[in-house]
């Protein structure tokens, strides 16, 4: 009866934080930190003790110690660098056990926590990973393909601009050509008309070859550029 008066005053005692799971954040070559944080909520000192399932994976600071009425310790519990990802990563096996009990004014832990005491009590820990966050991607999707494609039709469009312009030149300077051509058929006919209205035979004769060769040389012109 007085050891379980005992261990029921133990477990209201004692507050373990965390009180079913460490977690651990893991990153590759690196030391990962946590820690179990012990509160006396009791009336009396209380000795405590933590072991592990893997005590060369992980180093406990301090793994002994005494927390007195209304104190708080906080237990570091630091996980070795490890080279690869763990192969029970997403269930993880490793466990840890916090023991406690009663001072009772005696410093030596080998006489507080004797196998089959009955004032000990025990609680597990589970151990959990999990993986850091990415980092930020410096480009975010969907700016870049967009950017390229705006970058890509400037050229197309000032390349467009460049190429019809001389057209649009030419097409004017032919039009005009076309109208000079009209104007001097329009003013040879009329020379032409009044030639022969003369009665000057030999010059007619040689004014008309020479200028229904010039009004030949026009009409081809004009159809040409039509």
């Amino acid at each position: 009866r007085v050891g379980r008066r005992r261990q029921a005053k133990m477990s209201a005692g004692l507050l373990i934080q965390p009180d079913d799971e460490i977690k651990f954040r893991l990153e590759l070559k690196k030391q990962i930190p946590a820690t179990i944080r012990l509160t006396n909520n009791g009336a009396e000192e209380i000795a405590f003790k933590v072991k592990t399932t893997a005590p060369k994976k992980y180093c406990v600071k301090p793994n002994t110690g005494f927390v007195g009425k209304g104190q708080t310790v906080n237990v570091h519990v630091i996980m070795q660098a490890q080279r690869e990802w763990p192969q029970d990563m997403m269930k993880c096996k490793d466990k840890f056990l916090v023991q406690s009990c009663p001072s009772g004014g005696i410093t030596e832990f080998t006489e507080l926590f004797v196998k089959g005491k009955e004032d000990i009590k025990e609680q597990k820990l589970k151990v959990s990973y999990s993986q850091p966050a990415p980092p930020p991607s410096p480009v975010p999707e969907g700016e870049e393909g967009p950017s390229e494609e705006t970058g890509a039709a400037k050229p197309k469009s000032m390349f467009t601009a460049a190429e019809t312009a001389p057209v649009s030149n030419d097409v004017g300077s032919l039009q005009r050509e076309l109208e000079r051509s009209r104007t001097k058929n329009v003013e040879l006919s009329k020379d032409l008309d009044m030639a022969l209205q003369g009665g000057k035979q030999q010059r007619v004769t040689g004014f008309s070859l020479f200028h229904l060769l010039l009004v030949a040389i026009v009409a081809f012109l004009v159809g040409h550029y039509s």
